[in-house]
């Protein structure tokens, strides 16, 4: 900018003060013109919607007197159809009247034709409120005219909703209406739906009815206001609105006024005032331009010539001002000096300039051997250096000098979130760094940004040959994991079969006191309750196995240990032996710790099996206990201090000599023999509480037994806990049709005398494709009860689907004794209710009553 220029621009400034004066005094005529439009908008809005609310309310009066028509109440299609054709002759601002069903069927019309309006909002808003609906715009299906719907629920004399009346008001008669309501010149007024459509307007009427209303959005977040917005032929108008409130929906009345019209005697005055302060700001510019070319420019062009020269290096050129009173005299005196100064300067420069050349090329040597790929891009991300080995990594043909460095790693576009990362780094001269997959590539890289003068230093490695080795390592444990659950299940196998022959020995020996002749009736119930209490017996402990040895992902939550041991107990005691004392001692008061469960169930399985292999000849004791400990600093080394859930697992067996004590929870040591252990029990154990922010001691002597405590971190969040289901004892009966579906003859023959003692009608199928013929064929029971697995080509979900297919309304329910592993394969989780094998005949009628009492 010349100092002409800038003393123009003070002349400017000085006129400042008088231009912000006039122009505050324009803006505050303005305003008060804008408050006096929008209040006039406003006030027309008010007055326009609270004659519409009258039309509204006179309608709701209308459809309530109808609600009380007897023909109505008791649906008398003839006679209500008749009364209807009178009221729409009465009422010529309606098209039509229709009474329908609950089912959006209608029960009569005006012209007496059919329709369904199930599917319209206003039948469905008000079937779910009860209440007056005001509907949208819509075209007619029995008139095929534009109309806006009201819609009212009518009830039977006993008060339960038994259909909805609808009227339908015609829009050219609302478009009427409005016209007779007096608009103001050069204003419109419009109606709109709550969705925004037009359903009225003044002027023009027709090219706006079944189109949004430009600013609805704002306009329908308060009830009344004004806003300024473009109408769709394009006018700007201020418009006032105010809504009319319904018991459901509303209608929007909106009155806007033309703002160019509003404003046209201001725009006049507003021009004459600009064009007087123009000639007066013009005057005095022209007269200080004559008087600045004479005193400042001629000597301000000496100036500048000298400097020319500087700038090809000539400091031999000089500058001389006659009038030495001058400011302009100190500036050439200055200049005089500085070219002195420049001089000088300029052989300083050419020495910093052969230093920092030779400082680049050491750094340039550093970055050529480092082993991270370097890349130094500009602010617009462009290349403007890459070591070697980045440009072998990136392309060995291609020179990636200048160009971007999306194109360099041949990503398509920028990633948003590295470009993020990379501005911010840009921006706040902050390094940065982060890990990203680059797809088109298929590698991962390790990624760090250092903020340099001019852009960014970029260093990248390839990690993906390490992420594949965690992925591998993480695949590895989990597979270890569940090999570990396999191997304490293998040694629980003897146990298990043990106490299973118990328990069939003592539901067939109850069995065969029944069927004997000298045994009577009181007695009969005592042996069949002690066969059925064995037969529980044997179902949770089929429950805890199976839940223990499926294999699952492990996920860390707050759980209360005692809850989980006390649940997985049964197990624990067969690992430690039938001559063994078991005993678990827990704290009422035991706070939450947070592991994965499938986890600590293990680790004490395999504590278990340890203490039942080290005490001789399978006796002895072995005791869980679990209390709430505060740890202070250094109260265990390498513990931190805090709140943990301390879980001891104690045996009376042979204990460990000092050396086995101190190499414990090595991988693979054991002292068992070949074959009964891998020596990964305990380190697994170790590693297990170590990662789950715990740690793990043990206590041993030879002769004194081993106690092996896990101190769990305490979870801040308490665990969800489900509800306890308490078993009924009635057993209510049932009515209906029930398919039944199974392959084993045994469970079969039982199911079937369970349903039919319940009082349902039985027919059976002997597998899935058999009862899919009998559904083909017409067969259409109340309900469908299918075993999961069965064989045949077609199980149980397949056959529950196809039967909903074909029959929408059938009740499913589905039963098996392990069914999870087929319902996830075919992501069937959560689609049907399955009630779990074993099962008692009061459980089957409860899961049965709830199906029916869910229709």
């Amino acid at each position: 900018m010349t100092l002409l220029s800038r003393l123009f621009a003070l002349i400017a400034v000085a006129l400042l003060p008088a231009i912000a004066i006039q122009s505050y005094n324009e803006i505050d005529l303005r305003r008060s013109r804008q408050a006096e439009v929008q209040e006039q908008a406003l006030g027309l809005a008010k007055l326009a919607a609270a004659e519409q609310q009258q039309v509204v309310e006179g309608i709701r009066q209308v459809l309530i007197a109808l609600s009380e028509l007897p023909a109505i109440k008791e649906r008398d299609s003839r006679a209500c159809s008749g009364y209807l054709s009178t009221l729409k002759g009465r009422f010529p601002a309606f098209l039509t009247f229709i009474i329908v069903d609950m089912k959006g069927q209608s029960i009569c019309t005006t012209n007496g034709q059919s329709v369904n309006v199930a599917d319209r909002s206003y039948f469905t808003e008000a079937m779910r409120t009860g209440h007056f609906t005001v509907g949208i715009y819509s075209i007619g299906r029995l008139t095929g005219r534009e109309l806006i719907p009201f819609a009212l629920p009518f009830s039977d004399e006993h008060g339960e909703f038994t259909g909805v009346i609808i009227a339908a008001l015609n829009l050219e008669w609302l478009a009427n209406f409005i016209l007779q309501m007096g608009v103001p010149r050069g204003a419109a007024l419009a109606i709109a739906d709550r969705a925004g459509t037009y359903l009225a307007r003044y002027p023009n009427n027709g090219k706006f009815v079944g189109r949004q209303m430009p600013g609805q959005r704002y306009m329908h977040s308060d009830h009344s206001g004004t806003i300024t917005t473009v109408d769709l032929k394009g006018v700007e108008r201020i418009v006032g609105y105010s809504t009319l409130q319904a018991d459901s929906g509303e209608l929007l009345v909106a009155v806007g006024l033309d703002k160019a019209q509003a404003f046209s005697w201001i725009e006049r005055r507003t021009w004459q005032d600009v064009l007087l302060i123009a000639l007066g700001a013009t005057l005095v510019l022209l007269l200080s331009w004559f008087g600045a070319r004479r005193f400042i420019h001629q000597p301000l062009k000496q100036l500048v010539d000298a400097a020319n020269q500087w700038r090809l290096g000539d400091y031999a050129q000089r500058v001389h001002i006659r009038d030495k009173r001058s400011e302009l005299s100190w500036v050439a005196d200055a200049f005089n000096t500085m070219a002195d100064a420049l001089a000088a300067r300029e052989r300083e420069l050419y020495e910093a300039k052969e230093r920092a050349e030779e400082a680049a090329n050491r750094i340039t040597s550093i970055f050529e051997s480092t082993n991270d790929c370097v890349m130094i891009v500009d602010r617009e991300f462009r290349v403007s250096y890459l070591n070697a080995r980045a440009q072998a990594h990136l392309s060995e043909e291609r020179d990636l000098i200048g160009v971007d460095i999306w194109e360099a790693f041949s990503v398509a576009a920028a990633e948003p979130d590295v470009a993020v990362l990379l501005q911010e780094a840009v921006s706040k001269q902050q390094s940065t760094s982060f890990e990203r997959f680059c797809a088109r590539r298929g590698v991962w890289y390790d990624i760090n940004a250092f903020p340099s003068g001019e852009g960014l230093a970029v260093l990248f490695r390839d990690t993906t040959e390490h992420k594949q080795a965690i992925e591998a390592r993480r695949l590895i444990e989990e597979q270890l994991h569940q090999s570990q659950k396999m191997e304490a299940i293998g040694q629980l196998t003897g146990g298990i079969a043990h106490d299973f022959n118990n328990l069939l020995m003592v539901i067939s020996g109850n069995l065969e006191l029944i069927e004997s002749a000298e045994t009577d009736r009181d007695h009969a119930r005592e042996l069949a309750a002690a066969s059925r209490k064995a037969a529980d017996r044997g179902a949770n402990l089929t429950a805890q196995l199976l839940a223990f040895s499926r294999r699952q992902k492990l996920t860390p939550k707050p759980v209360y240990a005692d809850c989980l041991i006390r649940d997985f107990q049964e197990v624990i005691r067969q690992a430690a032996g039938e001559g063994c004392n078991f005993s678990l001692v827990g704290d009422d008061r035991l706070w939450p710790c947070y592991i994965d469960p499938a986890q600590l169930q293990t680790a004490l399985l395999n504590l278990a099996l340890n203490g039942r292999d080290a005490m001789p000849n399978g006796g002895g004791l072995l005791e869980i206990s679990l209390r709430n400990v505060t740890l202070e600093d250094d109260a265990i080394a390498g513990v931190s201090a805090g709140c943990y859930v301390m879980i001891s697992v104690t045996d009376t067996g042979c204990g460990m000599t000092p050396e086995t004590l101190d190499r414990a929870f090595e991988p693979f040591f054991t002292t068992k023999e070949v074959g009964r252990g891998t020596g990964l029990g305990l380190s697994m154990v170790y590693g297990f509480v170590r990662q789950s922010g715990g740690h793990v001691t043990i206590e041993s002597a030879v002769g004194a037994g081993t106690t092996i405590c896990l101190y769990l971190p305490r979870s801040a969040q308490a665990p969800v806990v489900e509800p306890a289901v308490t078993p009924a004892h009635d057993t209510p009966a049932g009515s209906g049709q029930v398919l039944l579906v199974e392959d084993d003859d045994e469970v079969l023959d039982v199911t079937l005398t369970m349903l039919k003692r319940l009082g349902y009608e039985v027919v059976y199928a002997r597998n899935g494709v058999g009862a899919l013929r009998m559904l083909k064929n017409g067969m259409q029971p109340d309900i469908l009860l299918s075993d999961v697995v069965m064989p045949g080509g077609v199980n149980g979900i397949e056959l529950a689907r196809e039967a909903r297919r074909l029959y929408e309304g059938i009740k499913i329910l589905l039963a098996s004794g392990n069914a999870a592993d087929v319902l996830a394969q075919h992501g069937a989780i959560g689609e049907f209710p399955v009630i779990g094998k074993p099962y008692l005949r009061a459980e089957l009628a409860r899961f049965l009553r709830r199906l029916t009492h869910e229709s």
